[in-house]
């Protein structure tokens, strides 16, 4: 199998028109990658909004905060993102090494709710995936399938979550209040 270039224009306009009145019939406006990028960029009604919203809920204004500006307060976003500075003392090397922290992103508390939007939503606003009729596997270890089924519930998309047997019961009970059954 070879790898091809993502699609950037619109494949199936029969697939966008149809993800298109989904995403407004569950009141959902993706941000652009552009956004995620640069927040300080997100329009201030949407900034202001946030402020009102659980962190943690599996609602729209938090696609939001899928970036890694966050920081432990939550209510907008950091300029910088939170990062630890790491001593040459302990790590025995005379270069700066800087750490940034994924765990203040929203939901899942891991930087790979943004690798789960940057996989689903191009396809959707290309029509590749049909929100209505596809389901989106997720398979991981745990947070890149955790973020699957985050950005999934959130876009009202059937997400499929496959785990190893072996994973830990956190992950499991995580995954038992987020899915739902459609």
């Amino acid at each position: 199998m070879s790898w091809t270039e993502p699609a950037t224009e619109i494949v199936d306009h029969e697939v966008y028109d149809r993800a298109v009145q989904h995403m407004k019939a569950v009141r959902v406006v993706l941000p652009t990658f552009a956004e995620l990028a640069e927040p300080n960029t997100i329009a201030a009604p949407i900034t202001a909004e946030l402020e009102g919203v659980d962190f943690d809920a599996p609602v729209p204004a938090n696609l939001f905060r899928v970036h890694w500006h966050n920081n432990r307060a939550h209510p907008r976003p950091s300029a910088i993102p939170e990062y630890i500075d790491l001593p040459p003392a302990l790590t025995g090397v005379e270069a700066r090494i800087l750490v940034a922290l994924g765990c203040h992103f929203p939901m899942i508390g891991a930087h790979k709710v943004l690798a789960a939007y940057g996989c689903l939503v191009p396809r959707i606003v290309t029509g590749q995936f049909d929100p209505v009729r596809h389901r989106a596997v997720w398979p991981s270890t745990g947070n890149y399938c955790r973020g699957g089924i985050a950005i999934s519930r959130i876009l009202g998309c059937r997400g499929v979550a496959v785990l190893p047997a072996g994973m830990s019961r956190e992950r499991f009970h995580w995954l038992n209040r987020w899915v739902t059954n459609r």
